[in-house]
């Protein structure tokens, strides 16, 4: 019974919401990174990254200097005017569009209690070190500008009301260079609120779909804070989100790259396949066309790989333990360099080129993990592989910013 709860969110200006949601630093490469610093005022990016260069960020070896640096650049977006508190606690329905495709969903501040006991599942493990670095990151700079996203099943109530609102003028309604339609509307109308959460509180459980970290981390942060008389809400019971119902969420395979192939000759390595796999070559590139099938490129050449026994195992996990660690020496997909991850929507051409480039490598495409599969390996406790799956929609910094402060309470 997931609890989900309005709560006033930080947020830009009409006129300036286009200017500030930016993605994540990390996926710019240095001269866009450059470029958006020097040339957007408004982006931020300024925020997350306050130091107005590319690199310059990187020398800073105190995290938590780093952190208070942060803290004060959204505190001058704040006094600048370029984001703005809501006086209402409310929810928000955020759609994002493109190729003829949107996810629409609801961002909402959601029980961070029902996250540790397991109203909100997860499908992966996170890395302890990772989740303490942003437990540190809240905690200074009390504020989250990212969502996390949740998977939650169709209903009607939810659903009607949504697009009810959707007929109305949207507070935002911009397209980024991306060619990303991102559109925003705000429900304050407490008669809806409490449908929307009445509705959300009779599912069994949300499924984490992309996020796990922050959430991981928000549970931590309020794990500090449990000896203290924290009202019932108070930020830090909760984690910004956002909810989208399953049949619109789209998980994309997680393809895998590994750089050499352990000193194997193409045609060695092809060999030692064989004991696993029915294989045959192709002409050109295609995707998987099922499960328990693989696409893999090699030697300047395709190749269509089938198991020869089945398993109910996902297939990430099945080509870990029949290939990447006993032929390719792969025994850690966190930390092993050798190994890079492209997602789906990139392409096999992509695949192929990033193979050619790294030189005598092999590229393997998956079927993508079907949403049930995720379901039940979060429903038995248990845990993927790293980067098995690619999720969209991918959410911007920025938009939406939930504040940790108990002045702010919902």
């Amino acid at each position: 019974m997931p609890t989900v709860c309005p709560f006033k969110a930080v947020r830009p200006t009409r006129d300036k919401a286009h200017l500030v949601a930016s993605r994540s630093y990390v996926t710019y490469s240095p001269a866009q990174l450059r470029s958006k610093l020097t040339e957007n005022p408004y982006s931020f990016l300024h925020v997350i990254h306050p130091d107005m260069t590319a690199t310059q960020l990187h020398r800073i070896t105190n995290l938590n200097e780093r952190f208070e640096q942060v803290r004060k650049r959204y505190a001058s977006f704040l006094e600048e005017g370029v984001l703005v508190r809501d006086e209402t606690p409310s929810l928000y329905i955020y759609r994002q569009s493109r190729d003829h495709r949107s996810y629409t969903g609801i961002i909402a501040a959601v029980s961070v209690d029902d996250y540790l006991k397991g109203s909100v599942k997860r499908h992966e493990h996170t890395l302890s070190s990772r989740e303490s670095t942003f437990v540190d990151y809240l905690n200074i700079t009390r504020m989250n500008a990212e969502p996390v996203l949740l998977i939650a099943e169709y209903s009607h109530t939810v659903e009607s009301i949504i697009d009810r609102h959707l007929r109305h003028r949207p507070e935002y309604d911009f397209t980024t260079t991306n060619r990303d339609h991102h559109q925003l509307w705000i429900i304050q109308d407490a008669d809806d609120i409490q449908a929307i959460s009445s509705a959300y509180a009779q599912m069994e459980a949300f499924y984490i779909a992309d996020g796990h970290h922050r959430l991981g981390s928000s549970a931590q942060l309020y794990e500090r804070y449990t000896d203290s008389d924290l009202s019932e809400q108070h930020p830090l019971r909760y984690c910004l989100s956002y909810i989208i119902n399953e049949r619109d969420v789209r998980i994309y395979e997680y393809n895998r790259i590994v750089r050499d192939l352990n000193g194997l000759t193409p045609a060695e390595f092809l060999r030692k396949l064989e004991s696993c796999f029915d294989m045959r070559a192709i002409p050109n590139a295609q995707v998987p066309a099922h499960a328990s099938e693989l696409t893999m490129y090699v030697g300047g050449s395709w190749y269509h790989l089938t198991w020869k026994k089945s398993n109910a195992t996902i297939d990430a996990q099945r080509l870990t333990d029949d290939v990447l660690t006993p032929i390719l020496g792969i025994h850690d997909l966190r930390k092993d360099k050798r190994v890079q991850f492209l997602e789906g929507p990139a392409g096999l051409d992509e695949l192929a080129n990033r193979v050619d480039r790294a030189g005598e490598g092999v590229g393997f495409s998956l079927y993508p993990v079907p949403i049930e599969a995720l379901k039940q390996v979060a429903d038995s406790s248990g845990s993927m592989p790293p980067k098995s799956t690619w999720i969209e929609p991918k959410l911007r910094s920025g938009l939406i910013v939930y504040e940790l402060n108990p002045k702010h309470e919902h």
